[in-house]
């Protein structure tokens, strides 16, 4: 078949430019939770070095997103043995310094034992750290405050929630700021608390 360029999809390949469209790089980020915990990293590296993060990275061209996350999981902390479910993507223009980012992040919990799976985690790859905060929601409807703590170590953020017309969920999440948590991770956090929640009604 020919389009109406006269041209075969061979043809349309081979002459094809994929140089004229920006390109975005594509992430995965994981929300780990174990009960009352979550899974957190320290940023080793620029951008918000030090700030806690999800543990997560970019696609490689060879893998889908899920791949991804499974590996990304791995490298950074070490934790296998969990079921993955990916929510909405997340792709604000300006959501990273470097370039323009789109992440697809998803909601993870134990296949197994949470206990094993939290006693197996330790740092690697571009983490500074990596170990479980326990955490406590204050869900308001509209605004839901989150409070992390590990030891002495104690974070609080405030995630909005705001209507989104003609986009199912029905629901944008807005972090305010300042947030303990690099980039948009509040917001993430707040998206597959929801999610979790809608799975265990």
């Amino acid at each position: 078949m020919r389009d109406k360029n006269g041209l075969t999809e061979e043809e349309f390949l081979a002459s094809y430019r994929a140089d004229r469209y920006e390109r975005p790089s594509v992430t995965v980020d994981i929300v780990l939770f174990a009960g009352n915990r979550v899974l957190l990293i320290r940023r080793g590296g620029h951008p918000f070095l030090g700030k806690l993060a999800f543990p997560g990275g970019f696609v490689e061209p060879n893998e889908t997103v899920q791949q991804a996350a499974f590996r990304e999981l791995r490298e950074e902390t070490q934790a296998q043995g969990v079921i993955l479910k990916q929510l909405q993507v997340f792709s604000e223009p300006d959501r990273d310094p470097r370039t323009r980012i789109i992440t697809i992040p998803f909601l993870a919990f134990p296949s197994g034992s949470p206990e094993e799976l939290i006693a197996s985690v330790s740092a690697g790859d571009d983490a500074a750290d990596a170990s479980f905060w326990d955490f406590s929601v204050q869900d308001e409807g509209e605004k839901l405050a989150v409070t992390l703590q590990k030891g002495k170590e104690r974070e609080r953020f405030i995630v909005r929630r705001l209507p989104a017309e003609n986009i199912l969920p029905d629901v944008q999440y807005h972090a305010e700021v300042p947030s303990p948590l690099a980039g948009d991770h509040a917001a993430i956090f707040a998206a597959a608390w929801d999610e979790l929640q809608r799975l265990q009604r």
